[in-house]
């Protein structure tokens, strides 16, 4: 029976992307049979302080509290995959340094910082490739991501895709249709939600975060619904004309997998997530103008959109997991 330890900092009661990708993953393993054990920030024995920026974001500070679980675990044979570069993943990295062990790449940080700080993200890759380059792979969730890291010097990078749920995100919750566009983030600077809010028209904005006060002073006319999950969600993304993501920090973009699933076009800016989803007039738009992308999404089939998105499952999706982290 195979067993696998996942180290991540970004878990429940955050809501992203990063924890529903392993949530998602993690009930695909557990059907397949497979063991499966995490090590998150809200683990017993594990001191947090909120993340100054982002107060929803807790750290752990005494990340060698895991130590000896993850001894044990590569004792017993246990496959061990880092998720994330924070307090909990830097440890385990520099704990497995001559083990073998995997690792994701979820976010552009370098750029995100680049676009805080001006820091030009050049000085930010020498910590990633540190990071990564001794895994075993660093999995990417497109080709582009995957082709984008290589140029950036980073070894062995393999492509996992995500996956949608549709028992929960399809066609049948457009029961209310209704003339709005919709965007379902984390409300952060990093996201390019200014961007979404300066479009015509009517707005929803699905979401809480650090920067959810301000943008409303901005935007009072923008209708911020704070965040919602499940079927309500749902019945929000398929009842809009189009999805927006705005973001150009992404790597991926569950959201995107979500809104198709439901027939909603999506528009976008030209980065390495959407265009491995988005066919041009097909199931959505991207280019620099998201203005223009939003209302050539209007003219698009909805059932069209709909039909893009069967390709995209959480069981190819750990399949794919599983054949690189080695069964």
């Amino acid at each position: 029976m195979q067993k696998i330890l996942i180290i991540t900092d970004a878990w429940e009661p955050q809501v992203n992307g990063v924890v529903r990708t392993y949530q998602n993953t993690i009930h695909e393993l557990e059907k397949n049979g497979k063991v499966v054990d995490v090590i998150h920030p809200y683990c017993v024995g594990f001191k947090r302080v909120k993340f100054p920026a982002y107060p929803e974001i807790e750290l752990v500070i005494n990340p060698w509290k895991m130590k000896q679980k993850i001894w044990v675990s590569l004792y017993e044979g246990w496959k061990i995959h880092i998720a994330t570069e924070g307090p909990l993943g830097i440890y385990a990295r520099m704990l497995l340094r001559k083990k073998e062990f995997t690792t994701c790449y979820h976010t552009q940080f370098p750029e995100f910082i680049q676009k805080r700080t001006k820091i030009p993200a050049s000085v930010f890759y020498p910590f990633y490739r540190w990071f990564h380059n001794n895994a075993r792979s660093t999995m990417v969730p497109t080709q582009t991501m995957c082709d984008m890291l290589i140029s950036k010097g980073f070894t062995k990078v393999d492509v996992w895709s995500r996956g949608v749920d549709t028992k929960v995100f399809n066609p049948s919750r457009r029961n209310k249709p209704s003339h709005y566009i919709v965007c379902v983030s984390r409300v952060s600077k990093e996201k390019g939600l200014d961007d979404f809010c300066k479009l015509k028209g009517k707005k929803v904005l699905v979401g809480d975060g650090p920067y959810l006060n301000e943008l409303r002073k901005k935007f009072p006319e923008v209708d911020f619904v704070g965040t919602k999950v499940g079927v309500e969600l749902a019945e929000l993304v398929a009842n809009a004309d189009v999805f927006v993501f705005p973001s150009q920090t992404d790597t991926f973009g569950i959201v995107i997998l979500e809104a198709i699933a439901c027939g909603t076009p999506v528009a976008s800016y030209e980065q390495p997530g959407p265009i491995e989803v988005i066919n041009l007039m097909y199931n959505g738009m991207y280019s620099g103008n998201l203005a223009h992308n939003v209302e050539a999404c209007k003219l698009i089939n909805r059932v069209e959109v709909f039909e893009s998105s069967k390709k995209w499952s959480w069981k190819q999706s750990t399949k794919q997991f599983l054949e690189i982290i080695g069964e």
